[in-house]
């Protein structure tokens, strides 16, 4: 992968330096253009255009693929380890999450976001509960379990759970939307 970006790095400096000079030298009268269009209307010219066209739209896929690389990377959350750095997907934590608020807290609707802040994660769950449940003691326990466990398993710092109960529905009552996710 290094030899591939550094091969990408060459190429892009390559064409980007001789597209420059040859605009350079054309304005500046030492290259002339009307030599350069007579040039271009030769087969070897078309087909020089055609290269030079190509390499740029390599050129730009490659600068795509480290701008994307870059948002990936930018997205991780971090934990420095002994010997390094160790990364986790904001997929993985929720899963995570989702893990301990079906088997822990015993919530079966929720949906669970992630946000980066200075010194960890913060975790929004958003969910609905039953009649028989306190808000206040289910809040307050997701809030306690999920900044014990997120820290202690995945070494990512949690730096504020907010709890959404966006309702409070009965047991028999058919769900009119379903919006258990965990992505």
């Amino acid at each position: 992968m290094r030899r591939l970006r550094v091969l990408g790095f060459g190429i892009s400096l390559l064409l980007t330096a001789g597209i420059g000079v040859s605009l350079v030298l054309a304005g500046s009268g030492v290259l002339s253009l009307s030599s350069l269009w007579s040039f271009l209307d030769t087969a070897a010219g078309a087909a020089l255009v055609i290269l030079v066209g190509a390499a740029l739209l390599l050129v730009a896929v490659y600068f795509l693929i480290l701008l994307a690389d870059e948002r990936i990377h930018a997205t991780l959350f971090h934990h420095d380890g002994e010997w390094g750095r160790i990364d986790l997907t904001p997929a993985a934590i929720k899963e995570f999450i989702a893990g301990v608020l079906r088997d822990d807290i015993g919530l079966a609707h929720f949906r669970i976001l992630l946000y980066h802040r200075a010194h960890g994660v913060g975790i929004t769950v958003r969910t609905t509960l039953s009649p028989d449940q306190r808000v206040t003691d289910i809040g307050e326990r997701i809030q306690r379990v999920l900044s014990e466990h997120v820290s202690d398993r995945t070494g990512v710092e949690v730096a504020d759970v907010t709890v959404s109960v966006r309702g409070i529905r009965g047991n028999d009552s058919k769900e009119k939307e379903r919006w258990h996710d965990e992505s």
